[in-house]
C-alpha cells in the first residue's frame, strides 16, 4: 500500500481561512460563556448579600445592635467590600419590632437582597450609610457582574476583529494573487492592526479603512461590519 506523504505544511491561506472558520464557530460559544460567566458572578453576589444581611439579623436579635452606632461598626467592613446595607424599623409592637434589611453590591445591575425579621425594638428607625463607596475607589473593590461582563466584551470584540482580519485577508490574497508584495502587505497589516488594538483602537471602520489603505484594495460589502 503506498502512503501519500505531504511535507509543504498549510499555506498561508489556509492558515487564514482556518483561523476565521475557528472564530466564526468561536463566537457564538463566547456568548454561552458571557452568559454563564455573568450568571455565576451574580449568583456570587447574592450570597454574599444574603450572608451580609443574616449577619446583620444576627447582630440585632442578640442585642449587640441596639442603634445607628452599633450598626455603622458591624457594616463598616461589609462596606469596604463594596457592599451596602439599609436597616428600617418598619413596625413595632411593644418590645418587638418588624426590621426590613436591604443589602446590595455596588456597581451591580442586579436587585438589593431584602430580608424581614422580628427582632427585639431598638433605637433604629432608619439606616443608611453615611458614605457610599465609589466604584473606582479601591475599599469598594470586588468581583463583579460589570467586571466580568467587560472582560467578556473585550475577548469577543478581539475574535471579531480576528475574524474580519483573516477574512479581509484572504479577500487580498484571491484580489492581487499570492505574491512577496501580498506577503509583505498582509504583515503590515496584522502588524497595524495589533498596535491599533494596543492603543485601544477597536472600531471595524477604523481598522478596515486602514487595512483598505495598506493594500489599496476596498473593503467589500460583505465585509462591512459596521
Amino acid at each position: 500500500m503506498k502512503i501519500l506523504k505531504d511535507n509543504k505544511g498549510m499555506t498561508l491561506i489556509e492558515v487564514l481561512v482556518s483561523i476565521a472558520i475557528f472564530a466564526i464557530v468561536a463566537i457564538p460559544l463566547l456568548g454561552i460563556f458571557s452568559q454563564s460567566a455573568i450568571t455565576s458572578a451574580n449568583s456570587k453576589i447574592k450570597t454574599k448579600e444574603a450572608t451580609i444581611a443574616q449577619t446583620i439579623a444576627e447582630n440585632i436579635k442578640a442585642g449587640i445592635v441596639k442603634d445607628k452606632a452599633d450598626l455603622a461598626k458591624v457594616v463598616t467592613d461589609f462596606e469596604k467590600e463594596g457592599f451596602i446595607a439599609y436597616v428600617e424599623q418598619q413596625t413595632s409592637t411593644g418590645e418587638v419590632s418588624q426590621y426590613q434589611i436591604k443589602v446590595g453590591k455596588i456597581g451591580s445591575n442586579t436587585p438589593m437582597y431584602t430580608l424581614y425579621i422580628m427582632a427585639p425594638a431598638t433605637e433604629i428607625t432608619s439606616y443608611v450609610p453615611v458614605e457610599i463607596p465609589s466604584e473606582e475607589d479601591p475599599s469598594g473593590s470586588g468581583s463583579s457582574s460589570n467586571d466580568v461582563i467587560k472582560h467578556v466584551v473585550d475577548l469577543i470584540t478581539i475574535v471579531i476583529i480576528a475574524t474580519w482580519t483573516a477574512l479581509f485577508l484572504v479577500f487580498v490574497v484571491i484580489t492581487l494573487g499570492w505574491n512577496e508584495v501580498t506577503k509583505t502587505k498582509i504583515f503590515t497589516i496584522a502588524d497595524t492592526i495589533v498596535n491599533m488594538i494596543k492603543q485601544g483602537v477597536t472600531s471595524l471602520k477604523a481598522i478596515g479603512t486602514k487595512a483598505s489603505e495598506i493594500t489599496g484594495v476596498k473593503v467589500p460589502w460583505w465585509l462591512k461590519w459596521w
